[in-house]
């Protein structure tokens, strides 16, 4: 079968079957296979696998199951997800004091991320690429600022009610 990795799934031209992988988790990734270049998770050092969440490509840790993504597609991402947000929203748990000072290799470039803290909702610390722009989460991070409390949260459903 072949990738089709800009959509999320599986194709086999011989038989014309398709497969669609399912999520592993909570946070929607789906596991589409090893990436043509794999890199190195910064925080257990496996080979990250190519996955797919929402429309974007990511590449995804099974062991650990952070995620490292473009920070324009993470952008697009939050903001998906805060307004499709259902549900009461949750307060966010505070980082801890080491947060703001881990220290992770770019598994894209190989350069020192940015440990930072995530000036949107959520209250996360979250290590970023200043040179290849990319974001790494660790798991229930992503959770954590689509639940924070904030006006924009369940904003899909105002639009059509305003017309």
């Amino acid at each position: 079968m072949e990738l089709s990795a800009a959509h999320g799934f599986y194709h086999c031209r011989y038989c014309g079957t398709f497969h669609f992988p399912d999520s592993v988790d909570d946070q929607g990734v789906r596991v589409l296979g090893p990436a043509e270049k794999p890199f190195a998770c910064p925080v257990c050092d496996v080979p990250l696998v190519l996955a797919m969440l929402e429309h974007s490509q990511v590449h995804y840790c099974g062991r650990c199951r952070g995620l490292l993504i473009p920070r324009g597609r993470f952008a697009e991402i939050v903001g998906r997800r805060r307004s499709w947000a259902e549900g009461p929203p949750v307060m966010p748990i505070p980082p801890t004091k080491d947060a703001l000072g881990r220290k992770l290799t770019c598994p894209t470039c190989g350069k020192r991320m940015i440990a930072d803290r995530y000036y949107g909702p959520g209250n996360v610390v979250m290590d970023g690429c200043p040179s290849c722009d990319t974001v790494w989460l660790d798991f229930g991070e992503l959770k954590q600022i689509v639940d924070a409390p904030g006006a924009d949260r369940g904003t899909r459903d105002r639009s059509r009610l305003a017309d």
